[in-house]
């Protein structure tokens, strides 16, 4: 475990473990469709996805849904801000789309007053805390893009700078992530398909990262 995430790095296994139980960490298995946490929820610690897929999401006071970010990724970590803040519940939702199983680690585990484990811990999650920072910034790239082929084109040279062939999310999402329309998502994947700037099949898409860099300049 303690070399499989970034936020472990530097513990000892058997010291982690020990540390983890002690504080209540616990696993959890939570199904398809099912909540990680809402939207106003206490928040008493962080999650980290062991399997699965899950979408943190925030919802309108029309009801209407954005989707901030989809994770897959084994060892994601999640709610990690609300770890230090007082008494701030969480913001936005995370939802399950696919059968998960998460790692809950209660915030006792990160008081530095716990000893070594929770200092070292403390001090990883500084860069855990840069990680998402820069993910966020860079979105706030894409979506200031300005017209949708623009942030299209924003979002797949940041996913995947070189270019290579690799799967979309599914146009639902992906219009959630980019805040546009999904039927116009779609009109516009497919114009740019048309006219050479990226090659779509289904969802696996490529392109030539010059060509996608001469709309944004």
């Amino acid at each position: 475990m303690a070399d499989k995430n970034n936020l472990f790095s530097g513990v000892n296994e058997k010291d982690l473990r020990a540390h983890l139980t002690k504080y209540g960490a616990r696993e959890k298995e939570i199904p398809a469709d099912d909540y990680v946490f809402r939207e106003g929820d206490e928040a008493k610690g962080l999650f980290i996805l062991l399997d699965g897929a899950v979408e943190v999401e925030k919802n309108d006071f029309s009801g209407k849904r954005q989707m901030v970010n989809r994770f897959r990724e084994k060892d994601t970590v999640l709610g990690e801000v609300y770890l230090f803040l007082e008494d701030r519940p969480y913001d936005f939702a995370c939802r399950v789309v696919k059968d998960s199983r998460l790692l809950f680690v209660p915030k006792d585990a990160f008081d530095p007053a716990r000893g070594a484990v929770a200092q070292q811990l403390v001090a990883n999650m500084l860069r855990v805390l840069a990680k998402k920072a820069y993910f966020l910034n860079q979105k706030m790239v894409v979506l200031s893009a300005g017209s949708m082929e623009k942030k299209i084109a924003r979002h797949l040279l940041f996913v995947n700078p070189t270019g290579e062939g690799f799967e979309l999310m599914n146009r639902e999402a992906l219009a959630d992530y980019l805040a546009v329309p999904r039927p116009s998502l779609s009109r516009t994947l497919m114009k740019m398909h048309r006219e050479g700037l990226i090659d779509l099949d289904g969802r696996k898409v490529s392109f030539d990262p010059e060509n996608l860099e001469s709309l944004l300049f």
